[in-house]
């Protein structure tokens, strides 16, 4: 198991810093087994910060006798109680860990697809209520929702990304600043480099992308929000991110993207994706590998081959890919385009099942510019006081030894 020391670190982010537990918070806490480590540090804190858990754990074997078992009528079916949960809750802490990485891939994608459109009023409402607390000046009776979602190592993670066990750990530590005394100081101070970043973003009107690997992308972002993401949806943590404005002349989006990163999802693998976008959709789609399911995951509903979200991931901690997207979309000198669903507190308000993040490098010879002027150039960008100091250290073994235990 983590370290006593490092789970304590992380658990204080997760409920002091990403959701910001206080005093009669009702805190849905989603885990999966191998997590239960952090679970039980994570629900100590809320504890101890005066909030009421509600515990929610679901081991990986079921979810796959549901699909295995499960007839269409059980496959529509919309649960209430989602429903009632995500009405009452304040905040969402999910702890994921998953030791099968294959274990969907004897479905046919449909059948996931089915279930997922069958809850899509609960994940509408779910990004209504998150869109609240990102803006408070939204006119609605919703309450605000804040939420976060963390990886926990386990095997399965570690051999995707081509390391060991412990190399793995290492490598979250490091990407989690748990090294550091105070994390929740050292995500603060990241926020306020990502601010900055965001408003000289939200002053230009077109993005424009191109990269070595064949990209050529315009992205409309006039009249966008962009928003700083610094540990407290996603954790790790580092990008900021809108999305392209869909009532652009161009759709919001026109060009080429080559997603030359691995990318993951559902337990599939897309290499080498080439989007061709014209007027804002994915009109012409190829990859060298998992080319059918990019096009089953786009050909879902309506929303799916729109753009839902733009990024720059900003952790330069975060050195390689690893075949999870919630590393990889953060790595310092990338940038990621996610099909489907957009984040209304953006502007974008695209619907759908989907929410794929799809990921490219912005590496040496690569160049981004703002409204025709350099913004972004071999990965470093353009007129932005220096960024923050990320830890580069490894854990030492004596930091390490203990990570996980027989």
């Amino acid at each position: 198991m983590l370290s006593n020391i490092h789970l304590s670190r992380w658990a204080d982010v997760l409920v002091r810093h990403a959701t910001n537990i206080q005093p009669g918070t009702i805190v849905r806490i989603t885990s999966q087994p191998a997590a239960y480590p952090l679970l039980e540090a994570v629900y100590r804190k809320v504890l101890e910060a005066g909030g009421i858990p509600i515990v929610s754990c679901k081991p990986e074997f079921l979810t796959e006798s549901f699909y295995e078992l499960a007839n269409h009528d059980q496959l529509d079916w919309e649960n209430p109680l989602a429903k009632l949960e995500g009405e009452i809750i304040d905040a969402s802490i999910n702890l994921v860990a998953t030791t099968n990485l294959r274990a969907m891939d004897k479905f046919d994608p449909a059948i996931p697809q089915r279930a997922a459109r069958a809850n899509s009023a609960n994940r509408e409402l779910f990004f209504q209520r998150a869109a609240v607390a990102d803006d408070p000046s939204i006119d609605t009776e919703l309450k605000p929702l804040l939420w976060t979602v963390t990886l926990f190592p386990t095997n399965a993670y570690a051999q995707d990304a081509g390391m060991s066990l412990k190399d793995y750990c290492a490598f979250v530590v490091k990407a989690c600043q748990l090294d550091h005394d105070d994390p929740v100081a050292f995500w603060q101070s990241l926020d306020k480099w990502q601010n900055q970043l965001a408003e000289s973003l939200m002053a230009g009107s077109e993005l424009h992308f191109s990269t070595p690997a064949g990209t050529d992308l315009t992205v409309d972002i006039k009249d966008m929000r962009w928003l700083s993401s610094p540990g407290r949806k996603n954790f790790p943590d580092g990008e900021v991110y809108s999305g392209p404005n869909l009532h652009a002349k161009n759709g919001g989006a026109h060009g080429v993207v080559v997603f030359d990163k691995r990318c993951v999802y559902q337990g599939r693998a897309v290499r080498n994706a080439r989007v061709v976008m014209e007027n804002g959709i994915a009109t012409e789609v190829t990859a060298d590998e998992g080319q059918d399911f990019l096009i089953a995951m786009l050909d879902q509903d309506q929303g799916a081959r729109r753009i839902g979200e733009v990024a720059f991931g900003t952790n330069r901690a975060i050195d390689r890919a690893t075949g999870q997207i919630l590393f990889d979309e953060k790595m310092g000198g990338s940038f990621h385009l996610a099909f489907g669903a957009g984040y209304p507190e953006t502007g974008n308000c695209n619907k759908s099942a989907l929410h794929w993040d799809l990921i490219a490098s912005l590496g040496k010879g690569s160049r981004v510019t703002l409204d025709g002027k350099p913004f972004c150039i071999d990965g470093k960008f353009i007129n932005m006081p220096p960024e923050v100091t990320w830890l580069w250290k490894r854990c030492s073994d004596k930091a390490i030894i203990h990570f996980f235990e027989s």
